[in-house]
């Protein structure tokens, strides 16, 4: 099996970027949201629609930065996503609220209460928005917090203790936060990467060789099944070879079953060794039987592939105790190539067959269909 689980750097990288995404629009209502307050908020205030008749052009950049942002996020993935770009977006976001500001400073003194109380959720916001990552929460909140700093100020100069104060609180609260939560956030994706891994290992006993380490009877009919839909697909050749170790009965009668099970080890590296290509599949059949499916392979080429199985044996050179034929341990194998229309069990059996052929000529060799 070849899926693996991410390691827990890159799936912690992976959740943390596809938050910031799905969060970033989530704030950018929320602005519409909190702009479209204070808009209502200053029209009834006196002379508010002359005010912000005035303010329009400084509200342009902060919407046109949304609608942007909208764009992008549905085009966007989390894998393009350049954090430093995303810095950059953050400031100049700020910035345009802070023209919003600007834009009402002709009745900030009436709308202070009302724009402090919007700064604040939007600060909040941010910080829900981005905990995941304490650059680009610092980035977002810090000169928005500053500002209501300096808007408080400039109101009200002869008293600094209250907006100086109420600032150092908030950089101590969101900071503090933010390690809170992002501690949650590690462990969180932890726990999902650990699952992920129990899945895939429970996943792979249930279709590998316990002993072997080959793909078992059940992985071996799967991907068979799915590689003749293939070659129905494609109109690509198949083959199928099924092999058995020679006398292994009495191999396990004269060495021992412990012996045995080295020997089925042995015989499954010899395997692996001479079946390299990525689709070509080696499975435990079942005892001391095996079988090769080779896509996209004829009986031509199939034949070479078992000639090689039995080279390779011959010069691993395993001991056999009690074989007739050979001082070492030797297999039979049957070649067959599916053929359009067979069904895998229709496959399985015309192999088998020709394995049985190879037994009865005498072993240590194979046989192929006419």
């Amino acid at each position: 099996m070849k899926s693996r689980v991410p390691s827990f750097e890159i799936q912690l990288k992976k959740e943390m970027q596809l938050y910031l995404l799905n969060s970033v629009g989530w704030v950018m209502k929320m602005s519409i949201l909190l702009l479209s307050v204070i808009i209502i908020h200053t029209y009834f205030l006196p002379y508010g629609l002359f005010v912000l008749l005035q303010a329009l052009p400084w509200f342009i950049p902060l919407l046109l930065i949304i609608g942007i942002r909208f764009l992008l996020i549905k085009r966007v993935s989390f894998k393009q996503l350049n954090i430093n770009n995303f810095y950059i977006f953050l400031l100049l976001f700020d910035f345009s609220w802070m023209l919003v500001f600007w834009g009402l400073k002709d009745v900030m003194d009436e709308s202070l209460v009302a724009v402090e109380a919007m700064i604040d959720i939007l600060i909040l916001t941010w910080a829900i928005a981005l905990f995941p990552n304490r650059r680009a929460m610092m980035i977002a909140t810090l000169p928005l917090m500053l500002s209501v700093c300096a808007i408080r100020l400039n109101a009200y100069p002869q008293s600094p203790l209250f907006p100086i104060t109420k600032l150092l609180c908030f950089v101590a609260i969101v900071s503090t936060g933010q390690k809170i939560m992002e501690s949650w956030f590690i462990k969180a994706v932890s726990r999902d990467v650990e699952k992920k891994k129990l899945v895939l290992q429970f996943r792979r006993l249930a279709l590998i060789d316990g002993l072997t380490q080959l793909s078992n009877r059940r992985q071996f009919d799967t991907i068979l099944e799915q590689e003749i839909r293939a070659a129905e697909r494609n109109h690509n050749p198949l083959s199928l070879i099924m092999m058995d170790i020679d006398y292994f009965k009495r191999f396990n009668d004269s060495a021992g079953h412990s012996a045995g099970d080295e020997c089925l080890i042995a015989v499954a590296q010899v395997l692996t060794e001479t079946v390299k290509r990525p689709r070509d599949l080696v499975s435990r059949y079942g005892g001391e039987e095996f079988v090769i499916v080779l896509p996209s392979t004829d009986l031509q080429g199939a034949s070479k592939i078992a000639e090689s199985i039995r080279s390779a044996l011959m010069s691993r050179a395993i001991p056999h105790p009690a074989s007739d034929i050979s001082p070492w341990v030797t297999m039979s194998q049957g070649v067959c190539q599916w053929q359009s229309g067979m069904s895998s069990e229709a496959l399985v059996v015309a192999t088998d067959e020709q394995l049985y052929r190879a037994k009865q000529a005498g072993r240590d060799q194979f046989k192929v269909t006419d």
